[in-house]
């Protein structure tokens, strides 16, 4: 059913096979494997956030590199780099929720490096979008420096030379996952991300030099990791432009609705970046109702040939300083729906209604 090869190549298997490749690794490995993960969260000394940082690097790295074959998995440094860079960007900004105003300091010592690096890139270029800064030449000069400081801290301290449970490196090139955390960083990624964007913020909030810019009603979840309102509100004309003034699920006529919402096609939740590929406007009502839900085959099919695979579209969306990646957003949409039908989940279809996501929907996906 999919179109000249536009979505993923085929998998090797069905969804009947896919229990077995997970069990590949066994339910002990796996609990032993989230049970170290929950030793070094609980472990205080950490002086930085990198630890955290590197831990959803990772996990958003096995899901848009990996497979569920239950193998080791290779991820170069410079992708490692980009997307460590990725989750700091927004951090080099000013905070205030309290007496003062400041960058957010993520080191218990002197202020973070990742941090005067990034800050010294934006300086230089004036840029505000973490994707136009991918395009500059400093961003080049300035990668190897980057990969340095990730390697020489987090990379080298996260876990024990001993017991490399997560990964494996002789060198700055690559790290490589076990087939261990390969499977399970998929496979719990909502867990192990949220684990270790609660860690972060409890670090920050407890860095006494971050006292006076933090207060405990701090928003602070939605300004580190959450997708800016404001920076989509800027895509409402675009899409409405692109879905003929009309809601992507429902078709309401949604042209004078100055409401309307941008919504993340594959939900936030389970993988919380703003790609362009990703991003459908929405009528209030089904935006709420769909909430954190995978959308139906309706939708899936209609968001694969109309909005993920529009090139003219995801390029204008780009040009407003969204990053846009075809391939990686295919990958995530077939692991976030093959994971979906293991666990037997419903996708959402409209308003109280539901439907179980079975072979049918993988079918779109070969």
């Amino acid at each position: 059913m999919a179109r000249d090869g536009l979505f993923l190549k085929k998998q090797r298997t069905g969804i009947n096979d896919l229990p077995n490749q997970l069990n590949s690794v066994s339910a002990e490995s796996q609990i032993e494997f989230l049970q170290k993960i929950q030793n070094l969260f609980e472990d205080s000394s950490f002086s930085a956030t990198y630890k955290y940082a590197l831990l959803i690097t990772l996990t958003n790295l096995a899901i848009e590199l990996g497979n569920d074959q239950g193998e080791e998995l290779s991820i170069p440094s410079n992708k490692i780099a980009t997307r460590f860079s990725e989750l700091y960007w927004p951090q080099i900004k000013k905070y205030s929720s309290g007496k003062e105003v400041g960058i957010l300091n993520q080191n218990n010592g002197t202020q973070a490096k990742m941090i005067s690096i990034l800050l010294d890139i934006q300086t230089k270029t004036g840029l505000d979008s973490f994707s136009d800064v991918l395009a500059e030449t400093i961003w080049t000069k300035k990668l190897s420096s980057i990969i340095t400081t990730i390697w020489q801290n987090p990379v080298f301290y996260l876990q024990e030379d001993e017991n490399q449970f997560i990964y494996k490196y002789s060198n700055n090139e690559s790290l490589t996952l076990t087939k261990e955390a390969h499977l399970c960083l998929r496979k719990f990624s909502e867990y192990i991300i949220q684990y270790a964007k609660n860690g972060w913020m409890t670090h920050l909030k407890t860095n006494a030099k971050n006292q006076q810019i933090l207060n405990s009603d701090s928003d602070l979840e939605a300004f580190l990791f959450g997708a800016s309102r404001d920076t989509l509100i800027q895509l409402r004309p675009l899409l409405m432009d692109y879905q003929d003034g009309r809601c992507f699920y429902c078709s309401r006529n949604i042209s004078q609705n100055s409401k309307a919402d941008v919504d993340h096609f594959i939900p936030w939740k389970k993988y919380s970046r703003n790609i362009a590929e990703n991003l459908v406007l929405t009528c209030p009502s089904c935006n709420r109702s769909k909430s954190d839900m995978l959308a139906g085959i309706a939708h899936l099919e209609n968001w694969m040939f109309n909005a993920a695979t529009n090139v003219q579209r995801n390029n204008d969306i780009h040009h407003l300083g969204f990053l846009s990646d075809l391939e990686c957003n295919k990958r995530i949409a077939s692991w976030a729906y093959h994971n979906a039908a293991i666990a037997n989940s419903n996708a959402w279809v409209m308003q109280k209604q539901y439907e179980p996501i079975n072979q049918k929907y993988l079918i779109l996906f070969e």
